[in-house]
């Protein structure tokens, strides 16, 4: 299943910044519910290793209609929770940054 998360975080270093959004696709088993985590890899190119990233969902809606065989089965809101340094069995497909 094809899920778009959208995730506001704070910048740790100056939390009076305006929050960012990030917004990426990733394939997951199935659709996650609310409470659930979800974890994305992402390879740092500047520090030649592997970014783990916790996400809490908040909010999950599903699309009424399929428009396209690419399109996602679903959107959810989510938190980021936690993230560290090391390997995962996760795959993650088409990241996107904004």
């Amino acid at each position: 299943m094809k899920i778009i998360v959208y995730c506001k975080y704070f910048n740790f270093k100056n939390p009076l910044d305006k929050p960012k959004v990030e917004t990426f696709l990733v394939n997951v088993p199935q659709i996650p519910k609310i409470g659930e985590t979800i974890i994305v890899e992402r390879i740092s190119l500047q520090k030649q290793f592997v970014i783990i990233f916790e996400y809490i969902v908040t909010a999950v809606q599903f699309n009424a209609s399929k428009e396209s065989i690419d399109s996602a089965d679903a959107q959810v809101n989510a938190f980021l929770n936690h993230c560290w340094e090391g390997t995962s069995n996760f795959k993650v497909t088409n990241f996107l940054e904004q």
